[in-house]
């Protein structure tokens, strides 16, 4: 891993520590702040393994400033035992209360996006508008043709897949970011530009 990569792992870890405070804070708040916003389309944001949605509090920050304030959280179990499929069905309950006609964006870093990515599979036609994941953990063998997968080129915990063994319709489309790790990533001004192309691309 370059210098510089270490140094943006660094960086954003301390930044997610710092977030932690900011979150329980606005659990407290969230039932005040109005959930429709510019653009009405809910978007679900999932963490990584071992993190909370206080490491999406940039990210959210930032969809709301591009006009999706309509935001939302998956928080699924920490229990070794829990599957990805059971964590899949976990975040479907969730749509369905607060989306019950569908036509949401779901963002997952880390296994956050490979839940999403299992949900999106087994989801109604209509369900899911778009998939975001950002260094989230794949098979060779999977098929996700709405997925737009982010990875960071110094990621040590999921690498990018090597585009030679890449079958068709593994990915709708892969971003690989320089000089990034796994934390960093999730930051980079990229991913955000990435998203939000998305997002605004495939609104209702």
């Amino acid at each position: 891993m370059t210098s510089r990569a270490v140094y943006r792992e660094l960086a954003t870890a301390g930044l997610l520590l710092a977030s932690y405070p900011f979150d329980l804070l606005s659990r407290h708040s969230e039932p005040f702040i109005p959930r429709v916003g510019l653009i009405h389309d809910p978007v679900i944001l999932a963490h990584g393994l071992g993190g909370s949605r206080a490491n999406f509090l940039g990210f959210s920050v930032y969809l709301r400033m591009i006009g999706f304030s309509n935001i939302g959280f998956f928080e699924y179990s920490r229990s070794q035992s829990q599957s990805i499929a059971e964590s899949a069905k976990g975040l479907g309950t969730l749509i369905e209360e607060i989306a019950p006609d569908g036509g949401v964006h779901l963002i997952g870093h880390s296994l956050g996006g490979t839940i999403s990515r299992r949900y999106t599979a087994m989801a109604p036609k209509g369900t899911v508008r778009s998939l975001i994941t950002v260094g989230s953990p794949y098979s060779f063998s999977q098929i996700s043709p709405q997925e737009i997968a982010i990875f960071g080129d110094e990621d040590p915990i999921v690498p990018p897949p090597p585009t030679e063994l890449m079958p068709d319709q593994m990915f709708k489309q892969m971003v690989v970011l320089e000089d990034t790790g796994h934390l960093a990533i999730l930051y980079h001004p990229e991913t955000l530009r990435v998203a939000a192309s998305e997002l605004r691309r495939s609104r209702e």
